[in-house]
């Protein structure tokens, strides 16, 4: 208990930023805003059209600009740090934001408005959504799952208060979000330069195996599932098969707001297994959804929120997954979140082109069979894709070689260490008896297929093990245990030497 109040002390006492939050938050109320609410297209004669031929358009645009960002940027290369990229994204957010008040579907200057301003939106978002990635970059999973549900929560929350607003006025305030984001992200980004100008610098990368491109492949595969059951729902739900209410934006700003105020929570007190139990709970929230799919109708609509719920959450967790993994892996990680929301929002425009050929006329039938694919579909993504035991492995980098084997020539007086820091790291930190077996062999560079074999316990136990190792000790990755036992052995040597150092 001891050990779980002070790596939570650490964590939100030294490590959690106000100012990544609010920038995070005014992103996320933009995003809110601008693809899930009808106040920006309020001043046309029908708003739910201009926002679905904004949400769907735009939505293509991010995935063309995801694209190029994970083709074109080199390994060293951060959107943050070129101030005309980042100002140009939010600048073009906010003139997006303006020009969607004059979108029409029924005039061509107005499509036109709705074009130019999709384009805008789409590609500014994409880029600030990655530059926002980079500052969470290094932080770990456990304090960005905190920010980032937080953030969102807060987002949700001050939605409400832009509803009521006048709409010039809430216009206003949207067109303005994205300058203050990019403000607090420059702010944040110089702080961090003044504290430590190499925290954000990558190591050499080391070559991705069979087993981590497997790996990544089939997340991308999971999330493209995802993408296209909330892209399908949030159509057939929100726009093309019932009469909707004019509250039902305010449904979805509520669901939203209840789902991230769990995620905080679980963030918050599953110190240990946050990232897991999210995945969890979004994937749970997205099964209701799909399971009350035969109780939509008209003026019965709100029960699709749930799927929306759910989307958000599993786009948080994509979303550190992808820090994540350029952490453990050395890989850019504004090509990882490219790659990785490619395929989650081409999944939402495919389920966007498959819900608008769904019409009004749905039968019960209908609805029982869209219910059974959808189910169907979460579990192969959930079961057989991008299953927990993979979010683990790539959380913690496992199949990537962070520390030299004995194949690998090391000296042998360096092999050999005057102190043994596993039993050091055992007691300060109280792992389990079956951690502190398994502990030595992480400190090798096994795998976890091959701590299973040596131990005789399941890959999931494993798993469960390492994951538990790095949080006790408060380490991201396998290369920062080793670095963490290192400068163990060398206070002991120094405290054993300090006397003829002095000589």
């Amino acid at each position: 208990m001891e050990s779980i109040r002070a790596t939570w002390n650490a964590m939100l006492g030294n490590r959690i930023s106000t100012t990544r939050m609010g920038g995070y938050s005014l992103l996320w109320l933009w995003t809110v805003m601008m693809f899930n609410s009808i106040v920006p297209y309020s001043f046309a004669d029908e708003p739910r059209a201009p926002l679905y031929v904004e949400l769907t358009l735009s939505l293509v645009t991010m995935v063309v600009t995801m694209l190029f960002v994970a083709v074109a940027l080199g390994r060293t290369d951060r959107l943050s740090d070129n101030r005309f990229i980042l100002w140009g994204a939010a600048g073009a957010m906010a003139l997006g934001s303006i020009l969607a008040a004059f979108g029409e579907t029924d005039s061509s200057v107005g499509m036109g408005a709705l074009v130019f301003s999709s384009v805008l939106t789409g590609s500014g978002s994409a880029a600030l959504f990655v530059c926002w990635g980079e500052r969470f970059f290094g932080i770990g999973g456990r304090v960005a799952l905190v920010e980032l549900a937080v953030g969102s929560c807060v987002a949700f929350i001050l939605g409400f208060f832009l509803c009521i607003l006048h709409a010039p006025a809430a216009l206003a305030i949207i067109a303005a979000t994205p300058l203050g984001s990019a403000w607090l992200l420059l702010r944040d980004q110089r702080r961090e330069t003044a504290q430590n100008p190499a925290a954000t610098m990558l190591p050499e990368r080391e070559p991705l195996s069979r087993s981590t491109v497997g790996l990544l492949v089939k997340t991308l595969a999971g999330s493209l599932l995802v993408g296209l059951i909330s892209g399908f729902f949030d159509v057939v739900g929100g726009f093309n098969a019932y009469v909707v209410q004019d509250a039902y934006g305010i449904y979805l700003l509520l669901a939203g707001t209840m789902a991230t105020l769990l995620l905080a929570l679980i963030a918050l007190f599953c110190v240990r297994d946050g990232i897991f139990y999210a995945y969890r709970f979004s994937v749970l929230v997205l099964c209701l959804g799909c399971l009350l799919t035969p109780f939509l109708g008209d003026n019965a609509t709100y029960f699709s929120t749930l799927v929306f719920a759910g989307y958000t959450c599993y786009t948080i967790i994509l979303y550190i997954l992808c820090i994540d993994v350029a952490t453990s892996f050395r890989i850019n990680v504004a090509r990882c979140l490219g790659l990785g929301f490619v395929a989650l929002y081409g999944g939402e425009v495919l389920g966007h082109l498959l819900g608008y050929n769904v019409g009004p006329g749905v039968t019960p039938y209908g609805l029982a069979l869209m219910t059974l694919l959808a189910v169907s579909v979460l579990l192969i993504a959930h079961l057989f894709l991008f299953t927990e035991v993979d979010l683990i492995k790539l959380g913690i980098g496992e199949v990537s070689r962070a520390v030299p084997t004995a194949e690998d020539d090391a000296a042998p007086e360096k092999a050999v260490a005057a102190v043994d820091p596993v039993p050091v790291i055992v007691e300060r930190f109280e792992l389990t008896p079956r951690e502190s077996d398994v502990l030595p062999l992480l400190l090798e560079g096994r795998t976890i297929q091959r701590i299973q074999e040596t131990l005789f316990i399941s890959a999931g136990t494993v798993s469960t093990h390492i994951r538990h190792i790095y949080q006790k000790t408060g380490s991201d990755n396998r290369q920062e245990l080793i670095d963490l036992s290192q400068r163990i052995v060398l206070d002991f040597d120094e405290t054993a030497d300090g006397p003829h150092h002095k000589k």
